[in-house]
């Protein structure tokens, strides 16, 4: 049964599919004057930029979770990085309620300085919430694949995102994208956020 963070990143990923069908109809409509690609591109991004959401929102659950005793801990040589004064401050909370407002709040902030897109990124920080192996264990004998596919998108989106997806060969113009390549894209970026969620 998926978890609610996943259906929030599957209500992200439908927006992103969305993106290239109105791209499709675009191009349909005007005959293919007008270049659609940048609504594949947009499209691409948010699917890495829903990928990143779960992923942040699955380590700050299980974080909070493990601080406030509700998980078991992790023999990861795992570390959040909150200041003292921050430890001091959850631990002084007058109720369990305020303990996990002002433990989720420190942690956002920490986790925020992270992002979680490539396949190393994204497994050495749930193996630090004891989610150890997350590709061995979800992509089994495919994980090599998988993980390829998977970085390779991200590095698309940062090349769209950072460079405007400029053709280093053909300067002044932007490297071909198409609906099926976005499409394909969001569907490894799917099948990674599956594979995590049936492990948690």
């Amino acid at each position: 049964m998926a978890t609610w963070r996943y259906k929030h990143f599957e209500a992200n990923v439908n927006r992103a599919r969305d993106l290239v069908a109105l791209g499709q109809g675009i191009g349909a409509m005007t005959s293919g004057r007008v270049d659609s690609s940048d609504m594949y591109r947009a499209s691409l991004v948010q699917g890495v930029a829903a990928l990143d959401h779960y992923v942040h929102g699955v380590i700050l659950d299980r974080s909070v979770g493990i601080l406030l005793s509700r998980l078991p801990g992790t023999s990861a040589a795992s570390k959040i990085g909150l200041p003292v004064s921050a430890v001091q401050e959850i631990l002084s909370a007058n109720s369990d309620v305020e303990r996990e407002q002002r433990a989720r709040t420190h942690i956002v902030e920490r986790l925020s300085r992270e992002t979680y897109q490539r396949s190393s990124a994204i497994g050495a920080g749930l193996a630090s919430v004891g989610v150890p192996q997350v590709w061995s264990n979800g992509f089994q004998g495919a994980q090599k694949s998988q993980l390829l596919a998977l970085d390779l998108v991200v590095g698309r989106r940062n090349r769209i995102a950072h460079e405007c997806d400029i053709d280093p060969t053909s300067p002044g113009s932007v490297v071909s994208l198409t609906a099926v390549d976005a499409l394909d894209s969001l569907s490894t970026v799917e099948a990674c956020a599956r594979a995590i969620d049936f492990q948690i």
